[in-house]
Parts: structure tokens; C-alpha cells; sequence
């Protein structure tokens, strides 16, 4: 779980950000434009970049421009776009090489700054550390940096008992965009903190998307904008019964979805794919997908995401997921993620001021934009707000503008 987060000259962020201190389950308001689609892409930006390189990253996200902070660049400061986050590491398991004894990971702290000012130069990596701590089976604390520059690579690692420095390794020209994390260097810290980030996983739902037709995948895992929502409920249909399974779902939406009966999957075998029908009470047959509110769509894929993909990620980042659905679902909205954040931790944006009065304060981010940057801080920073919630609901307290976070 995420910890500590700072974002630094990417996008909206400027180079003074307070520290972000994240809990299992974080819900982010502002007004538009605030910069809140702008703090799950850093995360979003920093996955990409490790598991491929910085460069993919940076074109990804349409060039340099679109990275570094448009206020520096028309400035023509030379900062830049840094990274830091701070991980809990218990849960991600323990390392083992051949018959040591099992070093239990307990935190990493990662940071990567990178120059990303020209669009006729590769992005450069000017400076990367990860700095971890296990514990062995005596419950000694066992350290492991990481440093790596331009140009070369240094590791310690007190984990497996390789407490000399080692010979710098020189960076590859060839690798001059790529993130020595992300290489793992057969590092097994490394890799399990790569292992880590490549479980995060990232959800703008469309409708029109999650109700295609579609094939059946190796890896099957549901598609940012819902791609696989079919598969994924034929082969949870296959499951039934186990955890996770189809009828939690079915039973999620029968609460909340007036005459909902339950969803099937069929085979388009001419095409090789499958699609989803729903099944309503007093109507004869079932409704194919493309006569489905985009409401209950969105809400079905929200059901798969909090039984299905909580289960094979690290993080949740979701994306509005109030849009198309009925205000009066909002607490059952939230209930469904504070459950999943109890094993996976949940990062969501929104402007549904319903679903900040089911929340803590803790667990409500404000963004506001100040000399054009955004800034970021907990609901619970505001001052008097104990009084202030003897009072007023905290969905209340935001509209009325005494949390900030509005335009």
C-alpha cells in the first residue's frame, strides 16, 4: 500500500508538494481542471515507465509538452518531473533464495526524477533510488538501496548478505530510458517491488466499451475502459460457487438495480466471442447489451472490479464512478470499495458530494489549484473540522465551499 506520495513538476504539480499521506481507501474532490485526473496519472505514468521505459511513458501521454508543468516550461525552468512514494511492504510478501531463511519485506521508498524537456531527445533518467527493509526470521531489520544515475547503477544489499558495494554497473546506451526498477537487475527486492506496481490497475469506465463483444484471453484482466467485461463474466459463470464469484455480483445488483434478476453469458460463435445478457423481472427473455441502461453496465462493471480485479491488483484507481448512476446508489457505491480496499488499496475521483458523507475526513483528498499548481490536502487538515461535522454532513460542507475543492 502506497504510504507517501509526492508529485513533483508533472502535469499540474508544481515542485512544492506537501507529502500525501494515503490510507487503504482515498476518495480525491475538486473542482475541474483541479488536477485530480492528474494524480492517478503520475501513478499511472510511473507503472508505464517501469514496466516498459520512459520514453513509451512520455509518448503515452502525448510527448513532453504533455508531461512537464505547462507554467515551467512557458517559464523555461529546467525542473524536473520527480516521483517519490513511500510503500507499506507487509503484504507483499516474503524472499526466499535457495535454502536462506525468508526475508519479510517491510517498506520501500522509491524516487525518480527525470528530463523530459525536449521532444528531440529520449528522456533522460537523471537519478533513481529504492530504498527497501525486510526483516529475517529473527526479526533483524536487513537493508537494500538501490542509487542508479545517467550513466551507471550502484546496489547494496544487506538482504541476502551482499554487504560490500558492488562494482557501479554501467547503463547501455540502449537503456538510457529505461528505469533500472523496472530491469530489476535480477535483484529480488527490485522484482518484487517491480511485481508490486505492475499489479496497479487503472478504470475510466465506458459503457460503450464494456458492453462488446469479446474474445477470451490468456491473461484475462478488465480493460481501463472496461474491454473484457463479457469474458470476465463467462468465466466467473464457469466458477460459480467459488469466491468472487457470479452470484456475489448478481446479488450486488439485485439490491441496487430495481428488477434485476441476474446476467448470463452467451458465444457469438461466428466471431469466436462472447457477450453478456440481463435477465429482468416480468420480462420474457433476456436483454442484450446494447439495450442496457449504461447505468447498470457501468455499475455491473463495478461490481466486476471490486470482486474480480481487487483479487489480482495492488491498487484501485477509478475514475468518476458516479457517472450514469442514480445518486440514492452512492452509499452502496462506497460500501462496495471500503470492502475491496480492506484487501486493496483504493484511490477514486470524483464530484458526487453523496459519496463524501459516507467517507472519514482522512479519507477525503481536496485539489485546488493556487498560482495555477495544483495543491492537495485531507479534508481532515481543515481547520474546526470537528466542529464544523457536529453539524453538517462532510458532502455539505464541500459544496458550501468550507473544505475548498470548489470552483
Amino acid at each position: 500500500m502506497i504510504t507517501e506520495l509526492r508529485v513533483e513538476n508533472f502535469k499540474s504539480f508544481g515542485s512544492d508538494m506537501s507529502p500525501l499521506f494515503l490510507r487503504p481507501l482515498n476518495f480525491v474532490v475538486g473542482a475541474n481542471a483541479s488536477g485530480k485526473t492528474n494524480l492517478l496519472s503520475a501513478l499511472r505514468f510511473l507503472k508505464i515507465a517501469l514496466l516498459q521505459n520512459v520514453e513509451i511513458a512520455v509518448g503515452e501521454f502525448e510527448g513532453p509538452g504533455e508531461v512537464r508543468n505547462k507554467i515551467q516550461r512557458e517559464r523555461k525552468e529546467t525542473k524536473p518531473v520527480r516521483l517519490r512514494l513511500k510503500v507499506d511492504g507487509t503484504k507483499l510478501g516474503k524472499l526466499r533464495l535457495g535454502k536462506s531463511q525468508a526475508k519479510h519485506a517491510k517498506s520501500f521508498h522509491y524516487l525518480v526524477e527525470l528530463d523530459v524537456r525536449s521532444s528531440d531527445e529520449e528522456p533522460l533518467v537523471l537519478r533513481e533510488e529504492l530504498s527497501a527493509e525486510f526483516t529475517d526470521e529473527s526479526d533483524q531489520s536487513l537493508r537494500y538501496k538501490m542509487v542508479r544515475s545517467p550513466n551507471q547503477v550502484t546496489i547494496e544489499d544487506a538482504v541476502f548478505g551482499h554487504h560490500v558495494p558492488p562494482e557501479p554497473i554501467p547503463i547501455a546506451q540502449q537503456d538510457v530510458s529505461r528505469l533500472a526498477a523496472g530491469t530489476g537487475f535480477f535483484s529480488p527486492p527490485l522484482i518484487l517491488f517491480r511485481n508490486y506496481i505492475e499489479g496497479w490497475s487503472f478504470f475510466n469506465i465506458s459503457a460503450a466499451v464494456a458492453r462488446q463483444p469479446c474474445k477470451e484471453v490468456p491473461e484475462l484482466a478488465l480493460g481501463e475502459a472496461g474491454e473484457y467485461l463479457a469474458a470476465i463474466l463467462h468465466k466467473l459463470e464457469k466458477q460459480n460457487g467459488e469466491k468472487g464469484s457470479l452470484d456475489q455480483i448478481v446479488g450486488g445488483l439485485r439490491g441496487a438495480v430495481p428488477g434485476f434478476k441476474s446476467v448470463r453469458t452467451k458465444s457469438l460463435e461466428v466471431e469466436g466471442k462472447w457477450t453478456f445478457q440481463v435477465v429482468e423481472d416480468r420480462i420474457r427473455g433476456a436483454i442484450n447489451p446494447r439495450s442496457v441502461s449504461d447505468g447498470t453496465i457501468r455499475l455491473l462493471a463495478m461490481m466486476v472490479i471490486a470482486h474480480w480485479s481487487a483479487r489480482r491488483s495492488t491498487l484501485l484507481a477509478i475514475e468518476e464512478p458516479e457517472n450514469g448512476l442514480h445518486p440514492h446508489l452512492s452509499k452502496h457505491i462506497v460500501e462496495l470499495l471500503r470492502t475491496a480496499s480492506e484487501t486493496r488499496q483504493v484511490l477514486v475521483t470524483t464530484h458526487n458530494p453523496d459519496f463524501l458523507n459516507e467517507l472519514e475526513p482522512e479519507e477525503v483528498i481536496l485539489c485546488d489549484k493556487a498560482e495555477g499548481f495544483t495543491v492537495v490536502r485531507h479534508a481532515s487538515d481543515v481547520a474546526e473540522i470537528k466542529s464544523f461535522r457536529r453539524h453538517f454532513r462532510l458532502g455539505e460542507l464541500w459544496e458550501q465551499g468550507t473544505l475548498g475543492g470548489i470552483p
